[in-house]
Order: C-alpha cells, then sequence, then structure tokens
C-alpha cells in the first residue's frame, strides 16, 4: 500500500518502525525490531542490518560461484563433441538434449536419436535459441542470485523454464502439424527413460517435467 514503508533513518531510530499501510502487519513487524540503546555506540538495528548484508552477499556469492563452476564443467565434459553441422553436437556422452551457451549457443544431442526424434528435438532446441531462451535464463539466473531469499523468485524461475519448455513444444507441434503429437511424445518418453543426472548448470535448457509435457 505506501511504497516506502521503510524509512531511510530506520538505522537511527530510537523506536525503529516501518509504515506499509496495513496496521496489523506494521504493528507486529514494529514490535519485533530492536530499540535503540542511548548508552551503546552502535544502534542494535545496524548490527542486525550488517550480518543480513553479509548473509546476503554470501547468498549471492556461492549462487554466482555454482553457477560458473557447474559451467565450466559442463563446457569441460563436452569439450571433444563432433560438431555434426551448424552448432548441434552429437555424443555417446550426453543422455538428454539441452542447449547450452550465452554468445553462440550450442544444441547438444544424444548419439542414440533416431532421425525422426532429431528432427524434433533439433526444431524445438533452435525454437529456444531463435526466441533467445537462453539469454532470458541467463538473466533470470542473475536476478535469482539476487533475490535468493524470496521463495516466490525461485518459483518464478522453476515456472519460467517450465512454460518455456512446453511453449517450444507447443511451437514444433504447430509448425509440423498435429499428427505429429503421438511420435513426439513418445521421443520425449524415450528421452527421460534411463537418463542419468548429468549435473547440468541451471543456466542450460535441458528437457524435463516430461509427464507434464506429454499431458499437455
Amino acid at each position: 500500500v505506501n511504497p516506502t514503508p521503510i524509512s531511510n533513518d530506520v538505522l537511527y531510530d530510537i523506536s525503529p518502525n516501518i509504515n506499509t499501510g496495513m496496521p496489523n502487519i506494521d504493528q507486529s513487524i514494529s514490535g519485533s525490531l530492536p530499540a535503540a540503546d542511548v548508552v551503546t555506540s552502535v544502534n542494535p538495528m545496524q548490527v542486525w542490518i550488517f550480518i543480513g548484508s553479509l548473509i546476503w552477499i554470501l547468498g549471492i556469492a556461492i549462487l554466482l560461484i555454482y553457477g560458473m563452476v557447474s559451467l565450466i564443467k559442463m563446457k569441460s565434459k563436452f569439450k571433444n563433441v563432433n560438431c555434426e553441422k551448424d552448432n548441434i553436437y552429437q555424443s555417446d556422452n550426453v543422455t538428454t538434449p539441452f542447449v547450452l551457451g550465452l554468445i553462440q549457443p550450442k544444441i547438444y544431442l544424444p548419439a542414440s536419436l533416431s532421425d525422426g526424434e532429431k528432427n524434433y528435438i533439433v526444431l524445438h532446441e533452435q525454437t529456444h535459441i531463435k526466441r533467445f531462451d537462453h539469454v532470458i535464463r541467463f538473466l533470470s539466473y542473475l536476478t535469482l542470485c539476487i533475490h535468493w531469499f524470496n521463495p516466490l523468485v525461485w518459483i518464478a524461475f522453476w515456472l519460467s523454464g517450465k512454460d518455456m519448455e512446453m511453449s517450444c513444444d507447443e511451437s514444433v507441434v504447430n509448425q509440423l502439424g498435429h499428427s505429429v503429437k503421438k511420435d513426439y511424445s513418445q521421443s520425449l518418453l524415450n528421452l527421460a527413460t534411463g537418463r542419468t543426472k548429468l549435473g547440468l548448470t541451471p543456466l542450460a535448457f535441458w528437457e524435463g517435467d516430461t509427464k507434464g509435457r506429454i499431458k499437455n
């Protein structure tokens, strides 16, 4: 209700309080805030804000490091994968299709795909790239790193990825015709069967939520 619920002087108020415009919330939160002690040189509120800031920065650092390390490990793991054509790579070490890269995104495919399955999957991954989903994914992960303490941002990150997958599925069906639904769904099921975890980076697109996508 109030766009500025926290005063800039809250750290120095003798009785710190917030003003959201919702009295019940204001009263419960303000009552839990530490009051200033005129004898001490540091306001307890300043101490808590400092500790909170350190925890927040630590969380950002952990997620950024995790993202970078997992990305480097993924790139090194598939460094010598054979290029089939253009930006499409295929290998026995790849167990699930995925897109990796920001400036020059590459499509990685399992070697076990049939020609029919390959057509579906390549078109799906190319749709991701055409829509700049890999860039949006990167920006979304940066947002997640900054707002890691907010569970709604984690949910939004997961749901946005799920929506992108289903939207690309729908694009494939619309381009190839509704007659491919059965075969396309079967290819998704084949990819999910016996799949091992790759330890994929959160910056990559990979085939997940098979049940939901087949139902969709």
